[in-house]
């Protein structure tokens, strides 16, 4: 699957659980004490394990995270680890605007240059905060 349809099933109103479980992906929650996610794949497998502690925002955040590196980065398994990862950091910014944008949905292309501003702090609670934010401004009728 592209990350295009992926993002087509946000917008008919699918979030990051119900894109892995469409796509075959297991999701499981561990008690991690410094990775808020892990994408791991062995040959056809695909597993993200997400840190339990999480807000059930972040842990939706941190699973399209995942989801992205699925669907841009084929080729590795990757960690979010702590507010930052200095290891793969366009890869990061892909990842976490692709979260951005699964939690927004059809909303997502009106708020394109907040989204991208909120991935690219690399924070987990940030983005948090800016999606919780434009959701209820579209709540609101803003």
């Amino acid at each position: 699957m592209s990350h295009q349809r992926a993002l087509e099933l946000a917008r008919d109103g699918m979030k990051p659980f119900d894109i892995s479980a469409f796509l075959g992906i297991g999701v499981n929650f561990l008690p991690f004490k410094n990775i808020k996610g892990i994408a791991m794949s062995l040959d056809s497998h695909k597993l993200i394990l997400i840190n339990e502690g999480l807000t059930e925002l972040e842990k939706q955040l941190v699973c399209g995270h995942e989801l992205g590196h699925f669907l841009f980065h084929e080729e590795a398994n990757f960690m979010f680890i702590l507010e930052k990862t200095y290891f793969y950091p366009k890869q990061e910014y892909q990842a976490n605007l692709f979260a951005c944008q699964l939690l927004l949905g059809e909303k997502a292309e009106v708020y394109e240059t907040e989204l991208r501003e909120a991935a690219a702090c690399d924070s987990l609670k940030k983005m948090a905060e800016v999606i919780c934010y434009l959701a209820h401004e579209e709540d609101e009728g803003v």
